[in-house]
């Protein structure tokens, strides 16, 4: 907390828990604010692994040695109400003035008593869970929790629900009413309990703005200026003049004729730190509405001779799993690669159309297709299926099977192989699917290969570090041990130029923690990270490079260089094509020879020990 009056700072809570949003009581008598403080369990489904969520709760921090208490001490004795006489009830009041509007508003004067102010801390009572958007409001606190507003009402000490599905808000300065938004829409509603999703909705549909362009782009080009020079991540700009860059890049916004061309001036500009992640994203650009073709999730080929289109593969599927099930090998689809497609919603498809053209708007929808073994609608079979909207999902599916076919053949089913597509929730997903599927195998070939980032990935460094600590016998069991999903054989990494941010720093960690040798090419090199920062006026974004890393010798790291391969191999586009994968090969071919020099060695249980007599055994 600032002190005005003596210009110092004081600090209200210890470094032990993570406070956040404080906020003065209304009556001056409290601060309000959010704390993790609550150790909560919670066990994985998977293994025996274990975190700590729905840590926070609201707590209030009582100002003065002597200030009231939040939760009030109830007494049940029942107070005896004295009869009066008739007479006392009557009162002379004549000639007295009622003086409660001649009273002033004083304003609120806060007095802190910092001598043990961290042992005036008082838990709000409800359940650890998530909270924010703390705002102090006549009798008691407003926050969001569970996608509600919410209000704690000091004197009946419970909470109550104001609106569902209200994340942001704005309290007026009387505390009374609040500015709220809930989805695309706003609203102004009283502070009250129980009010319905809409109300007080502000109707926009007739809002307009009249706008200068030029005015316009002349604001968003200085702010945008000044928010990466604000943000960015160390103080001098790289060496670069940055006041004379924005000088002399606008000489050109004279001859800017569309957001557009705004946008390659502030690209110009952010690219002259050389740094990663400077990235600029338009704002109010008009968008075309977008029309979802079907998608089969396969592959057609034209057969020239029959005029007819045939289904030369179709693509591995997990119908169990919504995001990359495939129309053509779902449960009662009898189609098989080599069938020809003859029609879509009853219409004939020779190789004169673009069978498509027929899925036109389709995604998603049932559409009946026929099909057969011979380029001929006698004995065609037909079919209702589901086409898909995008067939990413099951074509990176298809590419990672293909892959693991690959190191298992080469291998002789010795190694594992796991791709990990970035470090954000997919690939994460992949990495541990992978470990709890694979961590068997005698050696690991972990795929970085166009890894596109997203999480800082020490967790998932830690993962493949694991190494076993014990084992434990169960009597007519196989043996377990500790941790349960560990890999103690080893490993190789692929790496190339298409690994980049978090797919820089997993590898990165992979090395440092001596792992195994990197394989392919240099990473993408960039770490100087993005967490969020101010917009621009019309809604537009630059995204500016906010923590960079650096190592244990106080040296910059990654950032502009990358990560270099231990063996260097290049992944021709000509042998891609052709099904060959140099990186696999290289892959198989190093953990082999580990494998040879160093064979991993199996554990077995030992013999049933006999404590039937006296031991003597000497201890060291």
């Amino acid at each position: 907390m600032y002190n005005i009056a003596d210009a110092k700072n004081y600090q209200l809570t210890d470094n032990t828990f993570d406070d956040v949003s404080p906020v003065f009581s209304k009556d001056g008598n409290y601060i309000f604010f959010a704390s993790n403080r609550d150790f909560n369990l919670d066990f994985s489904s998977f293994e025996f692994d274990y975190l700590y969520n729905k840590a926070t709760r609201i707590y209030a921090l009582v100002l003065k040695a002597d200030g009231p208490k939040l939760k009030k001490d109830k007494n049940d004795v029942e107070a005896i109400k004295e009869e009066t006489k008739a007479d006392d009830s009557k009162k002379d009041t004549k000639g007295k003035k009622d003086n409660s509007d001649a009273k002033k508003d004083e304003g609120v004067k806060v007095v802190i008593d910092m001598d043990g102010i961290s042992g005036r801390i008082i838990a709000l009572p409800m359940e650890s869970g998530n909270y924010f958007g703390l705002a102090a409001v006549d009798g008691g606190l407003l926050y969001v929790s569970n996608g509600k507003m919410m209000r704690y009402n000091i004197e009946e000490e419970k909470s109550e629900e104001i609106i569902e599905r209200a994340f942001n808000y704005a309290v007026t300065a009387d505390g009374k009413m609040v500015l709220y938004n809930a989805g695309d829409d706003y609203g102004i509603m009283k502070i009250a309990p129980n009010q319905k999703p809409g109300t007080g909705k502000l109707n926009l549909d007739n809002m307009e703005m009249k706008i200068d362009p030029r005015k316009e782009w002349d604001q968003i080009y200085t702010d945008g200026w000044r928010i990466f020079r604000d943000y960015f991540y160390v103080n001098n700009m790289h060496g670069v003049d940055w006041a004379g860059l924005k000088e002399r890049y606008s000489a050109l916004l004279p001859f800017v004729g569309h957001r557009a061309d705004l946008d390659y001036i502030l690209c110009e500009i952010v690219s002259e730190t050389n740094t990663g992640h400077a990235y600029v994203d338009w704002g109010d650009f008009k968008q075309v509405k977008r029309v979802d073709g079907g998608l089969l999730g396969a592959e057609l080929v034209a057969d020239e001779v029959a005029g007819r289109y045939r289904i030369a593969k179709i693509y591995d599927a997990e119908n169990w799993n919504a995001d990359r099930r495939s129309p053509l090998s779902e449960i009662g689809i009898d189609v098989k690669e080599g069938d020809y497609l003859l029609s879509i919603n009853g219409k004939k498809v020779t190789t004169k159309d673009n069978p498509y053209e027929f899925l036109e708007n389709l995604g998603g929808k049932k559409v009946e297709i026929g099909v057969n073994s011979k380029p001929e609608t006698a004995g065609v079979r037909t079919y209702m299926i589901e086409p898909l909207k995008s067939e990413l999902e099951l074509m990176y599916l298809d590419w990672v099977n293909e892959r693991r076919a690959m190191v298992d053949k080469l291998s002789g089913g010795r190694i594992g192989y796991i791709h990990v597509p970035n470090t954000a929730v997919d690939g994460n997903r992949e990495l541990y699917r992978g470990m709890y599927a694979y961590h068997g195998k005698e050696a690991l070939i972990i795929d970085d290969r166009y890894n596109g980032g997203g999480f800082i990935p020490d967790r998932m460094a830690d993962l493949l570090d694991r190494k076993t600590l014990s084992y434990w016998h169960q009597n007519g069991l196989l043996p377990g041990r500790a941790p349960g999903i560990a890999h103690d054989g080893p490993k190789v990494m692929l790496i190339n130029g298409y690994s980049s941010s978090g797919g820089d720093a997993f590898p990165y960690y992979f090395k440092k923690l001596g792992l195994g040798k990197l394989i392919g090419t240099r990473t993408w090199g960039g770490l100087v990270g993005i967490s969020g920062n101010a917009r621009l006026v019309n809604g537009g974004y630059i995204s500016v490079p906010r923590f960079g890393i650096f190592d244990e010798n106080s040296n910059w790291v990654i950032e502009g260089i990358g990560d270099y391969p231990d063996i260097e191999v290049v992944d021709r586009p000509e042998q891609l094509a052709k099904g060959i994968d140099p990186g696999i090969e290289k892959a198989v071919e190093v953990l082999l020879k580990e494998l040879e020099a160093n064979p991993v060695k199996k554990v077995s249980p030992p013999t049933p020990p006999d404590r039937s007599g006296w031991i003597e055994q000497e201890i060291k």
